[in-house]
């Protein structure tokens, strides 16, 4: 008996079978979901159940620089309040955003609403580091 191969929906994150061209539980064709620009798929990435892969998404963004990126970063970071390491990943790669002016009101929301301690810590020490406004 061989198992059958899976992999996750790119729109849902559905276990589904590895060669599906359309996903069972959302309908998201796989074609299209591939056609998306890689910011996208990073910033989709972010609500992936897989830790690591969110984390990956994290260090992507936090390294492009790209606009539009901060706030739902710090989104990603207040979804999960127990993973202390991936929020601090957030705070590192909202630092180095520090030329967009979301990046400040990304790190002011996590440094008044993150459940971890350290995290919010980090996220004011970042604010106060200077550089960096809050919107």
């Amino acid at each position: 008996m061989t198992a059958e191969r899976v992999s996750y929906c790119m729109n849902c994150f559905a276990l589904i079978p590895a060669q599906a061209d359309t996903c069972p539980v959302c309908g998201g064709h796989a074609a299209v979901l591939s056609r998306l620009e890689y910011h996208e798929k990073l910033l989709h990435a972010l609500a992936h159940p897989l830790d690591d892969v969110r984390m990956r998404a994290i260090l992507a963004l936090g390294l492009r620089h790209e606009p539009g990126v901060a706030l739902p970063l710090a989104e990603c970071a207040l979804r999960h309040p127990l993973n202390l390491e991936e929020g601090l990943a957030v705070v590192t790669a909202l630092k180095n955003m520090r030329e967009f002016p979301d990046s400040g009101r990304a790190l002011g929301i996590l440094a008044h609403d993150h459940a971890a301690h350290a995290v919010r810590e980090a996220a004011a020490a970042a604010l106060n580091s200077g550089g960096t406004s809050v919107e």
